[in-house]
C-alpha cells in the first residue's frame, strides 16, 4: 500500500450560505492507497449492476468518514452537513457503448432497459468525480473504476511488438485517509473479480508470441511441408538456386505473417477483459469451432509424429 502526505479537505458547504471550508485550518494528513488491475474478467450486464452496488455500499462508509471528520459548527445542523456530503458524494457512471454512444448518469445504472448496450467498449464509476467538477476538491475517501472493455485488434501493425502484452486499461484506485477504508474497500473489490475470474489463455503475456513462433507455428509449417511437399519438392528441382532462395525468403516472411494474424486472431477470440449483457453463446459457438479444428490439427500433427517416432526407433 502506498503512503503520502497529503491536503484533503472536502468543502460541503454553499457559498453563499456558509463558510468556506477551504478558508478553515488545513491538516497534513496520510493518504493510503492500493491500485488493482483487472484481467481475465468476465462480467455481464447485471454484473456491472452489483459492482456498482458495490461501490455504492463503500461510499456510503465513505460519506460517514467525512462526516464525522467534518467541523458541524461550520453548518446550520447535522441534517444539513448530512444532506450536503449527500449532495456532493454520489457515485457517478459513465460507459461508452461500441456504436461510440457515450452515457453519463448518477446512482447504479440501468442495465436491465433494453436501451441498455449490447456491447461496451469501456465502463467507469466514481464517487469523487461529482464534487471534483463541483467544487474542485475531492472527498477524503474516494474509489475510481475504469474498466476496458475493448478487444485487441485484428489489423496487423508492423510498428507494434508482437511480443509485447495485450494492452489493456483497466484499473481500480482505492485511495483515503481511512487506512481501514481502504484495505476494507479493496478486499470487497477483490473478492467481487475474483468470482468473476475466468481461464483465459497466456497469450496476453509479454514474450507470449515467440514461444508461439518456435514451438507452434513453425513445427506446424515443418509439419505441412512433409505431409504435402512432395510434389513442391520436385518442382522446386527444376528451378534456378536465385528463384529457390527469394521463393524460401517469401514464403517465409508471408508465413510469418499469417502467424501473427492467427495470434491476434486468438488474442481476440479470448479478450482480456469481456463484456456481454444477458447470453454469451455466440462466444461459445464461436471458441468451440475453433476449439475443434485446433484439437484436429493438433491431433493429426501428434498422429504423424509418434508414428514416425515409433518408425526411427524401430529400425535396426
Amino acid at each position: 500500500m502506498q503512503v503520502t502526505e497529503t491536503n484533503t479537505n472536502l468543502p460541503t458547504t454553499s457559498e453563499l450560505e456558509h463558510k468556506d471550508v477551504a478558508e478553515q485550518a488545513i491538516i497534513s494528513v496520510p493518504q493510503y492507497r492500493r491500485d488493482l488491475f483487472p484481467k481475465n474478467i468476465v462480467l455481464s450486464a447485471k454484473d456491472l449492476s452489483e459492482f456498482c452496488e458495490l461501490l455504492t455500499e463503500a461510499n456510503e462508509r465513505a460519506k460517514q468518514f467525512q462526516i464525522e471528520n467534518t467541523n458541524v459548527e461550520n453548518f446550520k445542523s447535522a441534517e444539513d452537513l448530512k444532506e450536503r456530503i449527500d449532495e456532493l458524494m454520489p457515485i457517478q457512471h459513465s460507459y461508452t457503448a461500441l456504436s461510440g454512444d457515450h452515457i453519463e448518469g448518477i446512482g447504479i445504472p440501468k442495465t436491465d432497459e433494453r436501451l441498455f448496450p449490447e456491447e461496451l467498449t469501456t465502463f467507469f464509476a466514481s464517487n469523487a468525480v461529482y464534487a471534483k467538477n463541483a467544487v474542485n476538491q475531492s472527498p477524503a475517501n474516494t474509489v475510481d473504476a475504469f474498466l476496458d472493455f475493448q478487444k485487441p485488434t485484428l489489423k496487423i501493425d508492423l510498428l507494434t511488438l508482437p511480443s509485447n502484452p495485450t494492452e489493456n486499461k483497466s484499473v481500480i484506485n482505492v485511495s483515503g485517509r481511512s487506512e481501514d477504508w481502504v484495505i476494507s474497500t479493496t478486499n470487497r473489490i477483490q473478492g467481487f473479480l475474483n468470482k468473476k475470474q475466468a481461464f483465459r489463455p497466456v497469450i496476453h503475456g509479454s514474450g507470449t508470441y515467440d514461444y508461439f513462433i518456435f514451438l507452434a507455428f513453425l513445427p506446424a509449417v515443418v509439419w505441412l511441408f512433409y505431409r504435402k511437399g512432395t510434389g513442391i519438392s520436385a518442382w522446386l528441382e527444376n528451378q534456378t538456386v536465385f528463384f529457390n532462395v527469394f521463393l524460401a525468403i517469401y514464403v517465409l516472411l508471408l508465413s510469418l505473417l499469417a502467424a501473427r494474424f492467427l495470434f491476434q486472431y486468438f488474442r481476440w477470440l479470448f479478450p482480456p477483459m469481456e463484456y456481454y449483457k444477458t447470453s454469451r453463446i455466440g462466444a461459445y459457438i464461436h471458441r468451440s469451432v475453433a476449439g475443434l479444428i485446433g484439437s484436429a490439427f493438433l491431433l493429426s500433427a501428434g498422429y504423424d509424429f509418434t508414428k514416425t517416432a515409433i518408425a526411427w526407433l524401430a529400425a535396426p
